[in-house]
């Protein structure tokens, strides 16, 4: 049983949604959601850029430290929502070990430039996140 509380002329109405057709549909749209607005911002986003750093763009997603760092953070935390969401735990646990490789790529990148305090922060940072997802 799914209970969504709405505000409507200053009175609180409790729908009931049991796992059914509704939920559903509720579940596909916010899962369509999380992935459409970043890439819909990135796009306008790259659009609006003059040739150079198109060139910049192009040329930092082909890195792969980048692709271990961005990819592991954000896509492996977007994998991870969408598990939460659609309430299947594999997805979960394969964004969340993304999520994991992602904070270990980062911290590596950071002390290979020297930045210690960074480094540091997100080995910490990643064990938070790895203790509270393992309790």
């Amino acid at each position: 049983m799914f209970l969504v509380k709405i505000w409507y002329d200053f009175e609180v109405i409790d729908l009931y949604f049991a796992r059914g057709v509704h939920m559903i549909i509720i579940q596909a749209i916010l899962i369509i959601l999380i992935w459409a607005i970043p890439i819909f911002f990135f796009i306008k986003t790259y659009k609006k850029m003059d040739k150079e750093e198109q060139q910049d763009v192009k040329e930092e997603l082909k890195n792969p430290s980048f692709l271990l760092i961005f990819g592991g953070c954000w896509i492996g935390f977007q994998v991870f929502i969408t598990g939460s969401i659609s309430e299947i735990k594999i997805i979960q646990h394969i964004g969340a070990g993304l999520v994991f490789i992602g904070f270990v790529s980062g911290c590596m990148a950071a002390f290979r430039q020297r930045h210690v305090k960074k480094g540091l922060a997100l080995m910490l940072a990643g064990s938070i996140g790895a203790l509270i997802y393992f309790i």
